[in-house]
Formats: C-alpha cells, structure tokens, sequence
C-alpha cells in the first residue's frame, strides 16, 4: 500500500533544490564584506590623521629640532628642507588612499547583502589599489631616494663625518623600506581579488 502524501508537505524535489541553492552559498563575500569596511574605516582615519598632521607640519618641524644644540638646529633644518618639499607627494598618496577606503567601504556594505555590484566594486579597488602602490614605489625611487641621499651627505657634512654613510645609505633604505611596505600591503587586494572571483563566491552573489 503506497503511502499518500499530505497536501502540506512541499514536493521532495523542491526541497532538494533548495537544500542544493543553501550548499552553493559561501560566507567568503560575507568575511571580505567586514573585512573591507575595518579597513576602510582605517584608511579614513589614518587619512584624516594623516592631513591633519601636514596642515601642523611647521609646529611638528620645530619640535622635532627642539633637541638640538642651537648651534646646528638651522644647518639640521637647512638639510631636511628637501625632504619636507616632497611631502606633497605624500599629500597626493593619502588622497588616493582614501579614495581607496571609500570604494572599500562600498564594497563591503553590499558583499555583506551578497550583492553582485560589491563583486564589481571591490575588483575595482583591488586593481585601482595596485597602482596606487606601484605610483608610491615609483615616488620613493625618483623624488624621493635622490632627495633622501642628498639630506643624508648634508647631515655628513653637519656632524664632520669623512665617509659620508647617511650619505649611502638613505636612499637605498628608503627604496628598500617602500619595495617591502608595497609588497605586504599588496596582499590584501590581490587576495580579496582571488577569493572573491573563485566560482563559489560569485555564484553566492545575487
């Protein structure tokens, strides 16, 4: 005797269909979604820091001379003048680094509603954030490093060293320093970037 099938229980394909739509959906959107807004909400901050701290620039300049024999503050100040002229270049990278954060906070809030535009966003940001950093690197190898070299042979000549190794060694730390800050902060993008295209997260996308 076949059993009968009550008028209320939904077809056993349906519920299998929709069992198989719940095993396609991966929380990967979800975790880059909160991930994105943390460090977008960082970015805007230290940004913001970041401006503000430029716009005091002078009273930052004097404190940091403050320390100095009377004697060679001016000729410290002299030789760090180079350098503070390329802090508008600094100013130009904190603008795009908060460009940044807001195509990440965008981003975030519709990867969290699994919302297929956040896909689009965040790939944006990804390569958007990829030539930011190599327009940095390029910054600290042409403006940057030869001004760099230039205030170290100046600090030299300041405290009578004959050898000249601020001189030296300035502007490949700070090439170095760059290159490295570049490649670990790369890895944010080029991750989400990955994870975020593989099949199973664009197909939880909707």
């Amino acid at each position: 005797m076949s059993e009968t099938m009550s008028p209320y229980q939904p077809p056993e394909t349906k519920m299998e269909s929709a069992e198989v739509v719940q095993a396609q959906v991966t929380g990967v959107p979800r975790v880059f979604g909160i991930l994105h807004l943390i460090f977008g909400g960082l970015g805007l901050a230290m940004g913001g820091v970041s401006l503000v701290m430029f716009f005091f620039k002078s009273g930052i300049q004097e404190m940091q001379f403050e320390a100095y024999p009377e004697n060679v503050r001016e000729g410290m100040k002299a030789a760090m003048q180079p350098l503070y002229e390329t802090q508008k270049w600094d100013v130009i990278s904190t603008f795009g680094s908060m460009i940044l954060a807001v195509f990440l906070i965008v981003a975030g809030l519709k990867l969290v509603r699994y919302q297929k535009q956040g896909l689009k966003v965040s790939n944006f940001y990804s390569v958007l954030s990829l030539l930011h950093k190599l327009f940095a690197v390029l910054i600290v190898v042409f403006i940057k490093a030869p001004v760099m070299k230039r205030v170290g042979e100046s600090i030299d000549r300041i405290s009578g060293e004959q050898s000249a190794v601020m001189g030296l060694v300035m502007g490949p730390l700070a090439i170095g320093g760059a290159v490295l800050g570049v490649l670990l902060m790369a890895v944010y993008p080029v991750l989400s970037y990955v994870m975020l295209n593989k099949k199973a997260s664009r197909e939880s996308l909707r």
